[in-house]
């Protein structure tokens, strides 16, 4: 194409010229104004938590305070202010067992904890389990891990990764029990992600025990191995499943289900992201039974209100535990990280289950008692009940 400027148009176009800079240096001059006011009010924030860390250091009478310590404590109070029952800051001695535990290749105690009025506790116990048989009990105050003392501002999460570390070496756990103070040394065992058998009447039973990284991998695998004996039902285990990743969560779920929506992450100002099946699943058409209990959690739970609200299975159990939060954890200096949550996970319907949990279709409540497994031998029933006659 070719442009044609007459004298008359030649000016006008050159003062349009001069009025574009002029709009544009005013841009750039109050932009800089802007970005000049925004960080003055951020220097004199920063100069307002120093003077009171200064006058702390300089004047605090009860014990020595280090810079670090204060630093740490300032921080944990911005995470405390969010109202976010899951931020939390993750020292050194929890940060380097974070990518561990995240892979799958933690040791663990068999040790479920539960958190009420700011102490951390002992929830439940896996039978038989390194916890169980050191003598730990149900209902023990948690006081310490391996030399690191938990308070009321310690979260769950820092206390699980100080339990679970290099299979093998034994956690220190110091726990308040009535009016003793009571130390056991617990060796943790691997954690096996991934188990799987065949049960009586050609039933297959596979249990997940968290979706970390290498998960989907071994789901796969086991799986495959399953179908290839041409099992009549599944059942699927996710009892005390601690949750992870949710990409881990849409592979392994497009295992049991062929296509369509599995669950939403809905982000800051409303954006929403959609994990769908993916294809090539190879369990997606066999009668399935999905083992939920109050250890269920986070990505456990979203599994398995993926598999009831698509109709694609039967969950027996209890209530899982509620919690339905997406979580990020962000690297910082001095080898430490920081954890929060950036959003909402719902369901295929858009329910958000956080804080209510998922409820199971057949509620069976396992007798710590007996050596029976209660939950397994009722899904067994209901999977055979369901099936044709032979």
């Amino acid at each position: 194409m070719n442009i044609q400027i007459t004298k008359k148009r030649a000016t006008n176009f050159a003062l349009l010229l001069v009025l574009c800079g002029v709009w544009f240096l005013i841009g750039w001059i109050v932009r800089g104004a802007w970005d000049a006011s925004r960080i003055a009010k951020v220097e004199a924030e920063i100069a307002l938590i120093e003077q009171v860390r200064q006058r702390l250091l300089s004047e605090h009478p009860d014990r020595p305070l280090t810079t670090r310590e204060l630093t740490h404590g300032a921080i944990r109070g911005m995470l405390r202010h969010t109202g976010d029952p899951y931020a939390a800051l993750l020292e050194p001695p929890v940060a380097r067992r974070f990518w561990d535990d995240f892979a799958g290749e933690s040791g663990i105690v068999g040790l479920h904890l539960e958190q009420e009025c700011g102490q951390l506790r002992v929830g439940g116990l896996s039978p038989g389990g390194p916890a169980d048989r050191a003598g730990l009990r149900p209902g023990d105050v948690i006081l310490a891990v391996d030399g690191v003392a938990l308070d009321e501002a310690t979260t769950g999460t820092e206390a699980s990764l100080l339990i679970r570390g290099p299979v093998g070496e034994p956690a220190h756990i110091v726990v308040r029990r009535g009016e003793e103070t009571l130390d056991f040394y617990p060796a943790r065992r691997e954690r096996e992600i991934v188990s799987s058998q065949m049960l009586e009447g050609g039933i297959a039973y596979v249990a997940l025990s968290a979706f970390t990284t290498n998960a989907p991998q071994e789901m796969e695998a086991a799986l495959q191995g399953l179908m290839a004996q041409a099992p009549r039902g599944l059942i699927w285990d996710l009892r005390a499943n601690g949750g992870g990743s949710m990409q881990a969560t849409q592979e392994i779920l497009s295992q049991f289900i062929a296509d369509g929506l599995l669950f939403t992450a809905e982000l800051k100002d409303g954006e929403r992201k959609a994990f769908t099946a993916r294809a090539g699943g190879v369990a997606t058409e066999i009668p399935l039974v999905v083992l939920i209990d109050h250890y269920t959690y986070s990505a456990g739970e979203t599994a398995a209100a993926a598999v009831s609200e698509r109709g694609r299975g039967t969950l027996v159990g209890g209530t899982t535990y509620g919690k339905s939060t997406i979580n990020a954890t962000y690297p910082l200096i001095e080898d430490c990280m920081v954890q929060m949550t950036i959003g909402k996970c719902l369901s295929p319907t858009g329910r958000w289950y956080h804080g209510q949990g998922v409820s199971p279709d057949v509620v069976v409540h396992d007798d710590p008692s007996t050596d029976r497994d209660e939950v397994l031998e009722s899904a067994l029933r209901h999977v055979q009940q369901g099936l044709p006659s032979e």
